[in-house]
């Protein structure tokens, strides 16, 4: 259960981050990868890091497993839960680029400065049903992907295999499918900032009581379908505004409005699901920003030629 969101400010620079809604304290990190660091794969040739990388994940054995990832070129990616729908490939194919799904955001963000380019070889990869390790289970994701110019959602799933969608609402949330998020943002349509004029209904006045009333309707629930429209509303309806804080604000003002308080959900299992951390990248400034459940105080972390150019992974918990 996790919220995506992008957007460009008037200057086009870019602006990405995510809502992690989980229910569990993972071991998470900042973790900044800098270029020229070892990196194995399950099917193709290994190889080293071409970029340097930041984000939030987690490290086993040396390995950074991001939840959400960026790289100094500004190419932007995170994945997100897709339960009941995503499915990989059991088999590797030949004569194709064959990922374990844990691989694929490093694999674009070091292959790739741009969604462009990206885009021209995705339809050439097959997600192989391989976990990190015998005692790690595979994660069903699908993933949000961006630059200042693009966004794309990438999905491999039960009925349609691998497909690639153009992301013009900037937003991505969880199961269902992207594009029947799109289809239920049609239900949405009388949707408005203005408020609504009084009526007369059989020559009884309707005046609408206090202000709000063009967003009524507008969901409130913690359901991915929910918070895909509630972000969507938010991100199309934000006033432009200029300058990184500003931006920064508003990104997180956004992702704020649709975060899970602990308590408000509770699985199957009897767990909490709420949101562990919001986080905000800005690519201009290659400044990474986050706020965690119990600590609002606004951290930030970036990439620098010092550890661009490290030779070890740096780590910073959270």
């Amino acid at each position: 259960m996790c919220t995506g969101l992008r957007f460009t400010d008037p200057d086009n620079h870019l602006y990405f981050g995510r809502n992690f809604d989980v229910e569990t304290h993972q071991d998470k990190k900042v973790i900044v990868t800098p270029r020229n660091y070892p990196l194995p794969y399950k099917f193709i040739k290994d190889r080293k890091t071409k970029k340097a990388t930041i984000g939030i994940g987690t490290v086993i054995n040396n390995y950074p497993l991001y939840f959400d990832c960026y790289n100094e070129d500004g190419l932007c990616i995170a994945g997100f839960n897709f339960p009941h729908y995503a499915k990989f490939s059991d088999t590797v194919v030949d004569e194709i680029i064959n990922l374990a799904p844990y691989e694929l955001m490093m694999w674009i963000t070091q292959e790739y400065a741009s969604v462009a380019d990206a885009k021209r070889n995705l339809t050439k990869v097959n997600l192989v049903n391989q976990s990190f390790s015998a005692n790690l289970s595979v994660a069903p994701l699908h993933w949000l992907t961006s630059d200042a110019h693009e966004a794309i959602v990438l999905e491999q799933s039960v009925q349609y295999g691998l497909r690639i969608f153009d992301d013009h609402i900037g937003v991505l949330t969880n199961s269902p499918d992207f594009s029947w998020q799109l289809t239920n943002l049609c239900n949405y349509a009388g949707l408005s900032p203005q408020d609504t004029e009084p009526q007369a209904w059989n020559q009884q006045n309707i005046i609408p009581l206090g202000v709000g009333t063009g967003s009524i309707g507008l969901p409130g629930d913690s359901m991915p379908a929910s918070r895909f429209i509630k972000t969507a509303y938010l991100n199309a309806n934000y006033p432009p505004v200029k300058g990184e804080n500003a931006n920064v604000a508003k990104l997180f003002n956004i992702l704020k409005a649709v975060a899970i308080i602990k308590g408000s959900v509770v699985n199957t299992q009897g767990q909490d699901q709420y949101t562990n951390y919001t986080a905000c990248y800005s690519a201009q400034t290659k400044r990474y920003y986050y706020n965690l459940y119990n600590d609002f105080h606004l951290h930030h972390c970036q990439l620098t030629p010092e550890n661009i150019h490290g030779q070890e992974l740096v780590t910073l918990n959270l």
